[in-house]
Order: C-alpha cells, then sequence, then structure tokens
C-alpha cells in the first residue's frame, strides 16, 4: 500500500508575501524618516546645551 501523504501548498521558500494595499495612511519615503529623525536629535543636542539659559 502506497503511504498518503498531504501536500501543504508552496509558500514561496518560507518567505512570507505582504500585499501592497491603497490606504489613506500618510506616506514617508525612508529619507524622510532619516531627515525628521536627524532634526529631532538636533533639536534634543541643542535644548540639551542650550535649555537651560532660555527657560531658566
Amino acid at each position: 500500500m502506497a503511504k498518503e501523504r498531504a501536500t501543504l501548498p508552496p509558500t514561496g521558500a518560507g518567505l512570507m508575501r505582504f500585499f501592497d494595499e491603497d490606504t489613506r495612511a500618510i506616506k514617508i519615503s525612508p529619507r524622510g524618516v532619516i531627515a525628521v529623525t536627524l532634526i529631532l536629535v538636533a533639536l534634543e543636542i541643542l535644548l540639551h546645551a542650550f535649555g537651560p539659559q532660555l527657560f531658566g
């Protein structure tokens, strides 16, 4: 008797697949995220340096 095997559907070598969907969310490029991060870091450094003089 031959063994019956249950075969699973192919999954793309174990990689998950995500489909792009159009949503109403704000889309920011990776460059934009890095730019905003660098601006926030610079602002934090400036506040640490000059904050006590400005805000008491």
